[in-house]
């Protein structure tokens, strides 16, 4: 590991000296050139992380509508249940008195 980073650094430094001996119109243009390529890559970086989510919001997407797909048909193509029936629904609450009382007509 210890000599990928010792070229590295040589390459830095090689890059670094090559610029020092450029005419300085070309320098700034080497350095503007480096600068442009550093913004595109930022920018692809980002470009890959928004097509990921998209991607996973796409692929969570289908994967819901085919197992809502799959239920529809399951339940499609299940042979019919038998008819049962129903109870009665029971009474709730105390009986219900008549409209009209014996006190309430005296």
């Amino acid at each position: 590991m210890s000599a990928r980073r010792s070229i590295s650094l040589d390459w830095e430094r090689n890059l670094k000296r090559l610029e020092r001996q450029l005419p300085a119109p070309i320098a700034r243009l080497m350095r503007e050139l480096m600068k442009n390529l550093r913004e595109a890559q930022r920018q692809l970086e980002a470009a890959r992380a928004e097509r990921d989510a998209r991607w996973q919001k796409l692929q969570t997407q289908l994967r819901r509508d085919a197992a809502r797909l799959l239920r529809q048909l399951e339940k499609a193509v299940e042979p019919p249940r038998a008819k049962t029936r129903r109870a009665r629904p029971r009474k709730r609450g105390r009986a219900r008195r008549s409209a009209v009382t014996p006190e309430a007509s005296a």
